[in-house]
This record gives C-alpha cells, structure tokens and sequence, in this order.
C-alpha cells in the first residue's frame, strides 16, 4: 500500500537542513555573531535526537555559552553528552565530542576545571584523532582556530653535498 517513500524523504531533507543550520550557526559564532547563530538554530526543523537533535543541542549549547548563560550552557552539554549513546555515531566521534564538551565547559569555569557533571562522562577514555569525521572536527573544532598567517614557510634549503676531493 504507502511506501513511506515521501516520509522517508522528509525526513533526509529536515536531518540535511538541521545539518546545514548547525553549520551556518557555528560559523555565525565563530564571528562572534550570536544573533545570527541562534536565528539559524531556530529555523533548523525538529529531528528526532538520534538522528540530528544531538547536534542542534550541542550548536545550541555552545550558542547559550556565547551569550553568557553559563549554567544553562553547561546542563546542556551534560544532556548532550549523556545521551551520545543513543545515536549512531562511531566511539571516536562520542568521545571527540564528550571531549569538546568538556574543553567549552573549562573554557567556561571560573577556576578553569571543567563541571563536575562533564568530567565524570569523560573520564578515562580513548579516541583516535584521525577516525573522528571531518564534519565534526569543522563545526567543532576542540582548539579555538586562528585566522591563517598565510602559506607555511618554505622548506630549508637542502645542505650542501659532502664534498668530493
């Protein structure tokens, strides 16, 4: 009878907007333009948590921060991070952004620790740098990323051959 063939597509094109809404509203951040990011936030459609929901909350979290809701910010991140194992994403990609979290969250502190909250969902755990998706590592990046100087220096000159008499 009904395929779901229209549903299922609704449901790629609202996780692909929510995607693209978190990416413009980071981006928004980045220039310190937290107006912008909380008006992309809240045009980005309402997804299940597994799906996108996780990274609306976190880009949300990470917005309230900006504006100096700190407590808010941070019982978030604990929400976000707590409830990582729902969704699908690899064991990298969780701990990346437990990792995150908990590096916005000392940024945060008066005393520069991190909540209690957030250190106890990060504690002794292990991921590889490099397994964790791209994606991740742009919209949330664990350093604060400087403008780039320009090309990286060029190589030193090759030394001198060993002289042949």
């Amino acid at each position: 009878m009904f395929s779901g063939r229209k549903s299922a597509e609704k449901r790629r094109e609202d996780i692909r907007l929510a995607d693209q809404a978190v990416g413009e509203a980071m981006h928004a951040l980045s220039l310190d333009d937290i107006d912008s990011a909380r008006q992309r936030l809240a045009e980005a459609p309402k997804t299940h948590y597994a799906d996108m929901g996780w990274k609306v909350g976190l880009a949300t979290a990470m917005v309230e921060m900006k504006a100096g809701r700190r407590r808010q910010a941070v019982q978030r991140l604990v929400t976000v991070c707590s409830r990582l194992d729902d969704t699908s994403l690899s064991l990298d990609d969780k701990n990346y952004l437990r990792l995150y979290a908990l590096y916005r969250g000392s940024e945060q502190s008066k005393d520069g620790r991190a909540p209690a909250e957030l250190r106890e969902l990060v504690e002794d755990f292990r991921f590889d740098h490099t397994m964790v998706t791209p994606l991740l590592r742009k919209d949330f990046p664990l350093k604060a990323l400087d403008e780039a100087d320009g090309p990286p220096p060029p190589p030193p000159p090759p030394p001198p051959p060993v002289g042949v008499s």
